[in-house]
């Protein structure tokens, strides 16, 4: 992992935004969006990442995650994913996650955007 900066740097963002945080005792965290539809992974002591040198994975996914002990357990299909190496500075990652968090939606259901979700017009 590069020295360019501390990990806290980007979880803090996501922290800030209302994002919950899990870690485990491996010191991995993964945070979640306040909706559940997408997640950070911050995977340090994973397989993942000793086979790959990702150390950062994002994921978003078209529904709402069920939540459990406070982590996402996604199911297939994820919409999209981003990864990162230990060898990007923190200073970038932290500034994808600055642009991403205002793109995910604070407090709306996760299928809101779905036509035979919304509320009939009176």
């Amino acid at each position: 992992m590069t020295d360019d900066g501390e990990p806290s740097e980007v979880l803090d963002i996501l922290a800030a935004a209302g994002w919950r945080s899990h870690s485990d005792p491996q010191a991995n965290v993964q945070v979640v969006a306040p909706d559940g539809r997408v997640r950070v992974l911050f995977q340090p002591e994973s397989v993942e990442y000793a086979n790959t040198d990702v150390l950062w994975r994002v994921e978003a996914v078209g529904f709402e995650v069920p939540v459990e002990d406070g982590l996402a357990i996604p199911a297939a299909p994820t919409r999209w994913t981003a990864t990162f190496t230990g060898e990007v500075p923190v200073a970038l990652i932290g500034a994808f996650m600055d642009r991403m968090v205002p793109q995910v939606p604070v407090g709306q259901p996760a299928d809101a955007d779905r036509p035979e979700a919304t509320a009939p017009e009176a």
